[in-house]
């Protein structure tokens, strides 16, 4: 009889304690853009990032602003602290088939690329849609006109 109270007593125990524990998984909540007048919904696998890790974003929207997402457009993957972890991944936004996307028009698009990178406590990802300069090594965009843009940051 005693050694069947102490079994018991001791499983309450550690089930008390396990549940006491905190269980917090850093997933990511994307938001719009501080200055930019369209956003997107964002599907990221895995969530929460891991690294090293095959990665991928899936965007989908509606253009609204009225203007014309062409076969140019880009749409640049940077994750980061104070700076990129890595470089900035870019993927078309549509291809021959569903390109241009007029004001309106739902769009979907996805990327993926390896994340390869030591990831910080708290960074930012930040997706953003444009016409990249070719010119530029630095994936900025041309006229520095974002089309879309979607931010999270995580935190632990």
């Amino acid at each position: 009889m005693a050694r069947d109270f102490i079994f018991v007593f001791i499983l309450l125990v550690t089930l008390t304690i396990i549940n006491a524990i905190p269980f917090h998984k850093r997933t990511a909540f994307f938001g719009p853009c501080p200055n930019v007048e369209d956003t997107f919904s964002v599907k990221m696998d895995p969530d929460p990032l891991i690294s090293p890790h095959l990665t991928t974003f899936t965007v989908t929207g509606k253009e609204v602003s009225g203007r014309i997402i062409g076969p140019l457009a880009s749409l640049v993957v940077t994750i980061g602290a104070t700076g990129p972890v890595q470089t900035s991944s870019a993927f078309p936004v549509c291809n021959a088939t569903d390109c241009p996307i007029f004001s309106g028009t739902e769009y979907t698009t996805s990327g993926t690329f390896i994340l390869n990178a030591t990831l910080p406590k708290s960074y930012q990802i930040v997706l953003t849609m444009g016409i990249l300069n070719s010119s530029s090594p630095q994936m900025t965009f041309l006229h520095d006109q974002i089309l879309a843009c979607a931010l999270a940051t995580i935190e632990t």
